[in-house]
């Protein structure tokens, strides 16, 4: 009879049953100390360590500094005004508004008073465009101006003032001195927008004819603007006194029309009271009427 050997099942061990085992046995939890203090006293601690301590810093601080002498202005040496060239210290002092007379008592603390109130004085001065006031530490303070800019002077009503491209009149200023025209015809203008606009008009004009005009010779001694589609100017030569009508625009060529034809005109007019550039294709000149001869 013969034998057939068969293989020998092999059993796993115990260890490599645990490996293989679809079963795993839960891994032991690693218990998690809680803190002993609650939230809520965390928050209690922190008040009471930082924000406490900074709060009675910060109110000790504003207090010194809303009461201390230390910080307080007692004369105008303590005001410092730079940028003024024609409006006086005297008036930015005045327009301020700040008691300073007779010691700390009298005086004005930096940190009680409103910087922007103060800007809103100094900038009611007619030559005062802008200001800005600031604190200089510990008991000062820096007020600087930036003053208006007059670009002519205006007959107003019969007054002849300083006026900015702004339409602000302004009065002449004890140490300025000034090369402008006068201009007419502001009075009659509706409001500030329009004022503004007829000296834009004006700005251009001169840009264009600052330079050419005296270099021909020609002083701008007048400058009209009632009209504002017809800038009328009075042109000095010399004895020769000419009203010029320029119109709106191309100022600097109307004016090399007028030097290019003037001879021309002078030919046959001995004295020329206007010429008007306005039209393209004509020039129309106004020569005074000759005088009657006496009767003999």
């Amino acid at each position: 009879m013969e034998l057939v050997e068969q293989d020998a099942l092999s059993v796993p061990d115990e260890m490599d049953a645990q490996e293989d085992s679809p079963y795993l046995r839960r891994q032991k939890s690693v218990p998690v100390r809680r803190s002993r203090i609650s939230r809520r006293w965390r928050v209690a601690l922190f008040v009471a360590a930082v924000l406490l301590p900074v709060g009675l810093a910060g109110y000790a601080i504003a207090t010194f500094a809303l009461t201390s002498p230390f910080f307080v202005l007692t004369s105008a040496d303590d005001i410092m005004v730079t940028a003024n060239n024609f409006v006086s210290r005297e008036d930015v002092l005045g327009a301020l508004g700040l008691p300073l007379a007779g010691g700390p008592k009298g005086g004005t603390n930096v940190f009680r008073m409103s910087l922007d109130a103060r800007r809103r004085g100094v900038e009611t001065l007619p030559w005062v465009r802008n200001a800005s006031v600031t604190r200089v530490l510990p008991h000062g303070l820096l007020v600087h101006v930036t003053e208006r800019t007059p670009v002519a002077y205006a007959n107003v009503g019969g007054r002849i003032s300083l006026v900015d491209a702004d339409g602000m009149l302004l009065d002449k200023p004890d140490k300025g001195v000034f090369d402008f025209p006068v201009i007419y015809g502001l009075e009659n203008l509706g409001g500030l927008d329009e004022r503004r606009a007829r000296l834009a008009l004006y700005t251009e004009f001169i840009r264009q004819l600052g330079r050419e005009a005296p270099e021909a010779g020609w002083m701008i001694s007048e400058v009209y603007l009632a009209d504002a589609e017809d800038v009328k100017a009075l042109l000095i030569k010399g004895q020769q006194t000419v009203q010029v009508h320029f119109g709106q625009r191309d100022f600097d060529q109307r004016f090399r029309n007028f030097l290019t034809l003037l001879p021309e005109i002078q030919k046959s007019n001995a004295k020329i009271d206007s010429v008007d550039l306005r039209y393209r294709n004509q020039v129309i000149v106004d020569a005074p009427a000759p005088k009657p001869a006496a009767e003999k």
